[in-house]
């Protein structure tokens, strides 16, 4: 509320509405409300804009104290991604009227929020949602530090590790802090679900049919094409006939050119069956298809025989080709797609363009593409990526970032590309709004890096170098995105680096996990020990004293860590011959009683472990066994799907899979047999990361 009472807020309320156009009142709505809610700090106003000037968004504050509470809510809603709020208090300006009411309330602080072109509507939900949350949190509590983007960002951090728990928390809290409207929730919950290759679960999920009928992201769009191949042929062989029986009516609209990036096999043999299910083959799916180095099976040589058809083409006028491409780049999502349709519509005269626009279709297209990626054209390259974030006018960032991920080829072979990237990576200022959008593109950038073939590729080092580095600069000032930091440092160690880059790195890593380690910070920095076990070391000294570090931090929650954590540590010391033995409080032996909990929640299970690194597997089954005798643990390392791993599949308890260290094939076979039983995947190739994801189950409410 504003004002010293009631009386005063209304006063201020009504001369602030008597100072816009009696046609104001419609954009109002919530807004208004704030003035007099005594729970809320401060108030919202806004200007609703013009024949010429957009509409502007006003937080004001009665006293610091409002304004301290007001400030962090405002940036984490509103800040650079949408408008030009940096945090700051604006100095307003009395030749405008109602702003000349503000300035004249006596109060401590007023924020102008101006959106950037095409976020109007994004910015008005975001303020409706800051309105939302805090009339549903006590008054009492603290307000969220943490803006929706870097929440957002955070999800992509875990999903690079595979922490779909992690990830899904998020997804929890963003739920019930209302960081995002219903529609865009699920459309998270399926890019969680997708990277956990949860097919089913997308399939099940309340409102699936749903989401085939509304505009979508095409990260969601690939998610539902793969999600129904899975759920109707499972691994059996696609047949035309029995898609045509079955899901071509669902899906059929969603098979379109350009295809949306970063499709998988599923999606792709759905696009290989449309094009053999049409009466006059659709040249355009066929190549799409085969030329899209997916494993489309048998489907292949039935394709074959379409490749010599004479492409059907259809000319267009320039206005008709504009439209349909504005159409075909909302769809896509693809950035090519959408600058493509730009340039189309830039060929056109002020009055072709002004007769296209007033079609329904293409109006609503280019209105969705501008709010999502901006009035610009959008950049080609991550480092022009990079060279825009300083920029005011890109609040696109995150939503090209994210796009970027699926859409750009992964490829760093180029020393001159792998230059830029780097340089550009070092050469983003450290303050808002560059590094603000830096730390929530990163994680995008890491998954874009992750889907290289070659992934980590020596020559990439400075790449993986440079951007650890930013990670490692945001830590100092939000919660540490780890799960980035930790792919990115097991690829450098991977690659190996120079003596002196290895102690510096080493030295990082440490620094960056915190003075005071927690549980999860544990597991953290014993994983990346185990990875400098095996990895080569060009300095055995350095990777001694990061073992040492890495005990001393560990120290003081010893009595916190579970018997499987102790009995990692035990092994670690002791696998490179470390000197000097573990504190007590680390240590597990004959005194030290085993986790009863533990032990329980395991007695009668199957956990079935697959991994091409046999050596860990059967580390962290010994490890398991010496816990819960009675445990019944399995390894598998077959390369597809065979009948051992078949059983497995469907009769285990729990299955892990060694991402980092698992065949497609075999991945994609265990998560079509495991139906709705647990299946969890780990980052990292070592036995800790398998443990890790056994105790992380085993201790989850909902575990038998």
């Amino acid at each position: 509320m504003i004002g010293a009472d009631l009386a005063e807020a209304q006063a201020l309320r009504t001369a602030f509405k008597d100072a816009l156009s009696p046609s104001a009142d419609s954009m109002l709505g919530a807004f208004d409300a704030t003035v007099v809610d005594p729970e809320f700090p401060g108030a919202l106003f806004v200007w609703p804009g013009d024949s010429v000037r957009p509409p502007v968004f006003y937080g004001a504050a009665q006293s610091q104290a409002q304004w301290r509470r007001l400030r962090p809510l405002l940036k984490a809603f509103a800040g650079p991604t949408l408008t030009d709020f940096s945090g700051e208090a604006s100095a307003l300006d009395p030749s405008l009227r109602h702003e000349r009411v503000l300035g004249t309330a006596g109060l401590a602080a007023v924020a102008r929020m101006a959106p950037a072109a095409g976020t109007v509507s994004s910015t008005e939900r975001a303020l409706h949602r800051l309105i939302a949350l805090v009339a549903k949190t006590p008054p009492d509590a603290e307000p969220p530090m943490e803006t929706t983007g870097r929440i957002l960002a955070r999800v992509q951090d875990h999903l690079n590790a595979l922490a779909i728990d992690d990830a899904r928390r998020l997804l929890d809290r963003c739920r019930s802090e209302h960081r995002l409207d219903a529609l865009n929730l699920k459309f998270l919950e399926v890019e969680i679900l997708a990277t956990a290759r949860d097919w089913r679960g997308i399939s099940e999920m309340k409102g699936f049919d749903d989401l085939f009928r509304t505009r979508r992201p095409p990260a969601v769009t690939s998610a539902l094409l793969e999600s129904i191949y899975w759920t109707t042929f499972e691994d059996a062989a696609p047949v035309t006939s029995v898609y045509v029986g079955g899901p071509r009516t669902r899906v059929r609209d969603l098979i379109r050119l350009p295809a949306p990036a970063g499709m998988r096999d599923g999606a792709w043999r759905l696009y290989a069956l449309e094009a053999l299910a049409q009466g006059r083959p659709n040249v355009g799916l066929v190549e799409a298809a085969t030329t899209s180095g997916a494993d489309l099976g048998e489907l292949t040589d039935a394709l074959a025989s379409l490749i010599d058809e004479e492409p059907y083409s259809e000319s267009q006028a320039t206005a008709a080709a504009a439209a349909e491409a504005l159409i075909v780049a909302d769809v896509s999502g693809s950035l090519s797609a959408i600058d493509q349709a730009r340039a189309l519509l830039a060929l056109l005269t002020d009055d072709e363009r002004a007769a296209l626009i007033e079609s329904e279709q293409p109006r609503r297209a280019l209105h969705a593409i501008n709010e999502t990626f901006g009035l610009a054209p959008s950049p080609q390259s991550w480092p022009a990526w990079l060279g825009e974030l300083q920029s005011p006018t890109f609040t696109t960032a995150q939503a090209v970032a994210r796009q970027a991920a699926a859409e750009w080829y992964p490829s760093l072979g180029d020393p001159v590309e792998i230059a830029r990237l780097a340089d550009g990576l070092v050469g983003v200022p450290d303050n808002p709004p560059a590094s603000d959008r830096l730390i929530e593109g990163i994680p995008h950038l890491v998954a874009w890096l992750q889907r290289d073939p070659e992934f980590p590729r020596p020559v990439g080092y400075s790449v993986y170098e440079a951007a650890l580095e930013r990670l490692m600069l945001s830590g100092r000032t939000a919660a540490p995105m780890l799960d980035s930091a930790g792919v990115l440092a097991r690829a450098m160690l991977a690659i190996g680096p120079a003596p002196a880059a290895y102690g510096r790195l080493l030295s990082d890593l440490l620094e960056f996990s915190g003075q005071a380690a927690g549980v999860r910070t544990a597991y953290w920095l014993m994983e990346l020990a185990e990875e400098t076990v095996a990895a080569n070391t060009p300095d055995q000294t350095a990777r001694e004293q990061f073992w040492q570090s890495v005990v001393s931090r560990l120290v003081p929650i010893g009595p916190q860590l579970s018997p499987l954590q102790r009995a990692s540590l035990s092994r670690l010391n002791g696998m490179q011959g470390w000197e000097g033995a573990l504190p007590d409080a680390l240590k597990i032996g004959p005194s030290t009683p085993s986790d009863p909990t533990l032990a329980s929640r395991l007695v009668g299970k199957m956990v079935a472990i697959y991994t091409l690194t046999v050596s860990a597997g059967a580390q962290a089954a010994e490890a398991l066994l010496a816990i819960a005798p009675e445990l019944d643990v399995r390894v598998n390392s077959d390369h597809g799907g065979s009948r051992p791993l078949r059983a497995l599949a469907e009769n285990a308890d729990l299955f892990v899979v060694v991402a980092a260290s698992a065949t497609h094939a075999a991945t994609d076979f265990i998560r079509a047999k495991r139906g709705a039983k647990p299946l969890c995947y780990t980052a990292g190739r070592g036995a800790i990361s398998i443990l890790r994801a056994v105790e992380d189950w085993a201790f989850r409410s909902d575990t038998p």
